[in-house]
């Protein structure tokens, strides 16, 4: 039976390769992603720093009330321009991100020691304007604190007493630097994910309806072998070159982030070492068994490969897109999700990736579950191979 099967498993692989179209684009798929997350986690740490380093220009209107805040925010980096009389409008149509606004009275109150109140126009649906609002928001603020801390100490009180319960962050994540890296880090089990659901996609469909559609599935089945030998070699043949394309794509994900080129160039300081490349692709088998079993029923259920690829695209989008809101939501696990398949593996990754201890009983129970799953619908493939109908594409009949 082994000799056999392997005999299959030969044959399938041999098939696959020669359509090197098919192939290609199989590996094209699961391989861009790992290259547009770092481009655009890249793109997008790098323009923040930018931003951040950058002198902001900043309209001020009635900047000679307050001269003093005006000193204070050119002294940080801030280069102060003559807001138009019509600053509301400019910031309502683009042209201005955000404009400050120093009443006339406000040199009054200031010398009173009353509260002095500013204005930031801000177009709240203009995100481009978003950063340097905040940026701007801030040092008022630190120029309040400042000032603050001045008159509490002219009345003879220690401007700690404001500061009654002070917070220090403390970052516990491992291997990362900022919440940055923390981001990109949680895109991991989605590469994995993606990767999994999409990497034996097209192999799946060709080596069931493709090889029907082709007339090529009935002198396969004329051969005195059981059926269930011919979808046991098919699915490991599609299974293995899945496994090959998660390691592909994990291995490139965390390979690039660990460059100094790229780390210089996207800020992101993220090194994960191969030992938890394997473990997490070890992880992720259970989901891959699961996937490839999933797509293979369905494919065979089809009556063409138009149909199947129909209907394995919604397979493989409903087994990823749990893991693309997860990785975002800041939702707290619970012991039960864990041992839900895909999400469990998800989290499992994510927690090991972390530096995080697994529960060995959590895992088991939802590799377990995750196999079961996909055992089942091998088994049904097989029922349906058994049908003389999958020859004619009408296996519902």
């Amino acid at each position: 039976m082994l000799r056999r099967l392997w005999t299959i498993v030969q044959k399938e692989i041999i098939d696959n390769l020669r359509d090197r179209r098919s192939v290609g684009n199989a590996l094209f798929a699961v391989l861009i992603n790992p290259l547009l997350y770092v481009v655009l986690f890249g793109f997008l740490n790098r323009t923040f720093s930018e931003q951040a380093e950058r002198p902001l220009s900043l309209p001020v209107l009635g900047a000679a009330n307050a001269p003093n805040l005006v000193q204070f925010l050119d002294q940080n980096n801030v280069d102060i321009t003559e807001a138009p009389a019509d600053a509301e409008e400019a910031v309502r149509r683009g042209d201005l991100a955000v404009v400050l606004v120093i009443p006339d009275d406000f040199g009054e109150s200031f010398t009173r020691g009353a509260p002095a109140q500013v204005r930031l126009l801000v177009d709240d649906s203009n995100q481009s304007g978003s950063f340097a609002a905040s940026r701007a928001q801030s040092l008022i603020n630190q120029y309040s604190n400042q000032i603050g801390s001045l008159r509490l100490l002219a009345r003879g009180i220690s401007p700690a007493v404001s500061n009654a319960v002070p917070v220090e962050w403390v970052s516990t994540t491992a291997g990362t630097a900022d919440g940055v890296d923390s981001a990109v880090l949680n895109l991991l089990p989605v590469v994995m994910m993606t990767a999994v659901f999409y990497g034996g996609f097209y192999l799946a469909v060709d080596a069931t309806a493709g090889e029907r559609e082709r007339k090529s599935l009935e002198p396969l089945l004329l051969n005195p072998v059981p059926r269930r030998e011919f979808v046991i070699g098919k699915f490991l043949a599609v299974f293995a070159f899945t496994l090959l394309a998660t390691f592909l794509a994990t291995a490139l994900f965390l390979v690039l982030l660990g460059i100094p080129q790229v780390q210089q160039f996207t800020n992101i300081q993220l090194n994960v070492g191969w030992g938890v490349i394997l473990a997490a692709v070890g992880l992720i088998i259970p989901v891959a068994f699961m996937a490839v079993a999933l797509e293979m029923l369905v494919a065979s259920y089809a009556r063409s490969v138009k149909e199947a690829q129909t209907y394995t695209q919604l397979i493989a989008f409903a087994g990823f897109l749990p893991s693309l809101f997860l990785s975002v939501l800041p939702i707290r696990p619970q012991e039960w999700m864990y041992l839900i398949p895909t999400i469990g593996q998800l989290y499992f990754i994510t927690d090991m990736s972390r530096g995080l201890p697994l529960d060995t009983m959590q895992v088991a129970a939802c590799s377990l579950l995750t196999a079961a799953i996909g055992a089942a619908a091998l088994l049904a493939t097989m029922r349906l191979y058994n049908r003389e109908q999958i020859i004619l594409g009408k296996a519902t009949a």
